[in-house]
């Protein structure tokens, strides 16, 4: 997370970047119809995991003591708020450096080491350093996803079928 506000604080720190903080904050409504509000949901969907039961999953590991509405409701302002976090770090990047807002997940692997080179230029061992730290943390948060994917099926053989944990 900390890693994270100091890649934003970059990205937005590079000359034509407010243009992408602009892109970010002001969108264009003319645009919204019903073809945009069904991606933003398989969106939400997507990245809280609803449709693949991992959450279901985790809530059987609670105890009866647990408040399900506010561990749900935390689960949703942390995600939204990572999701305007990386909005933030990407956007203001793909201005400064020209780079066209719509060109997709890509949008990570060329933007962020034009931040990296440019934001610190004048270290750039340090940019080296933050740029590996990053990447890094992003395959253990691709992992940790895939991992709680392997959690649905995994509490299955466990519960239903009786195979251990280390099986």
């Amino acid at each position: 997370f900390i890693l994270l506000i100091v890649i934003v604080i970059a990205s937005c720190s590079l000359p034509g970047a407010m243009e992408g903080v602009q892109f970010l904050f002001h969108p264009d409504f003319s645009k919204v119809d019903e073809n945009v509000l069904l991606e933003a949901l398989g969106q939400a969907f997507f990245s809280l995991s609803l449709g693949t039961a991992c959450l279901c999953t985790y809530a059987s590991y609670f105890s009866r003591q647990t408040n399900l509405l506010k561990s749900a409701s935390q689960i949703v302002v942390i995600d939204t708020l990572i999701a305007v976090l990386a909005g933030l770090m990407i956007f203001p990047a793909a201005f400064s450096v020209g780079i066209s807002p719509d060109s997709g997940p890509s949008l990570i692997f060329i933007t962020l080491p034009n931040v990296f080179n440019e934001a610190f230029a004048s270290m750039p061992v340090l940019g080296w350093i933050i740029s590996l730290m990053f990447y890094v943390l992003l395959s253990v948060a691709a992992l940790t996803s895939l991992m709680s994917l392997h959690e649905v099926n995994t509490s299955f053989f466990y519960e239903e079928l009786k195979i251990d944990r280390k099986k």
